[in-house]
């Protein structure tokens, strides 16, 4: 049995698909302050044994490794034998805790059939999701999927589709990432996807108010910046697709963490 890590970072916002997993947005964020960013699956050659995905080139914080540009596709996984994730295990933050006025996600980044959609929407049917922190308090969510064989991505426009097939035990990473210098903090722009949040401000660094939370309204006395470290096991686990991969986006700080909603 192989083991895939799927490292998910940036701004990503995690919902339930009912009881078929997990329902993964990436935003886009067009005419904002925020739009300036990348969206790709960045991943080492040796690490794949096909792919028909479009554009694919080196990756430009790293040209040693590969980065397949994601717009506004549906992308699902295939090959793993685990079953639905029920969630995602630890703590990662909260949208509605973080935006109490915030009730529901605007249809062009929630709705996949939405006609003016600005967002990539990723499917994880099976396998294992766990926040992870990072050592500068960033929150990424990890998927595990065990197989005998590799895993499939693929990416459905609607009109094509198009895949990387993945060697049983690959790590590589799916980043929504934006420069470190573009005010003010990138996780209000979480508040542009909103209903009811256009003034909502806070972020993860400003404590209880957008602290994680495991459950969704539940305001701990623990700011993101004092997450526990991760045991020995899951340390060993996270640094293994950084090193591999290349991942190099450690000044990426908490205000990139991913989020979950509500």
């Amino acid at each position: 049995m192989s083991v895939t890590s799927i490292q998910f970072i940036g701004l990503f916002v995690v919902m339930m698909n009912g009881a078929n997993g997990l329902h993964i947005l990436l935003p886009h964020f067009p005419g904002t302050i925020y739009e300036e960013h990348i969206s790709v699956i960045q991943f080492s050659s040796t690490q794949m044994s096909s792919m028909t995905w479009p554009n694919v080139k080196a990756c430009a914080d790293d040209p040693s490794l590969l980065c397949a540009p994601i717009d506004i596709e549906t992308i699902t996984f295939s090959g793993a034998v685990d079953p639905p994730p029920p969630d995602v295990t630890g703590n990662i933050p909260r949208l509605r805790c973080c935006c109490a006025s915030m009730t529901d996600i605007q249809s062009k980044y929630k709705d996949v059939k939405a006609t003016d959609k600005v967002a990539a929407h990723i499917f994880i049917d099976k396998g294992v999701a766990e926040a992870m922190p990072a050592s500068n308090s960033r929150v990424d969510t990890w998927v595990t999927m065990h197989s005998t064989g590799a895993i499939t991505v693929t990416g459905d426009t609607g009109k094509t589709t198009f895949n990387i097939v993945f060697k049983p035990g690959a790590q590589f990473s799916i980043k929504n990432d934006m420069p470190p210098t573009t005010p003010p903090p990138h996780f209000r722009a979480y508040y542009l996807m909103g209903i009811g949040s256009s003034k909502c401000t806070a972020v993860p660094s400003d404590g209880p108010p957008c602290a994680p939370s495991a459950t969704a309204c539940l305001l701990p006395k623990t700011s993101a910046s004092s997450l526990a470290k991760p045991s020995a096991s899951k340390r060993t686990k996270a640094k293994a697709p950084l090193k591999q991969s290349g991942v190099s986006i450690e000044s990426v700080d908490v205000d990139c963490s991913n989020t979950h909603w509500p």
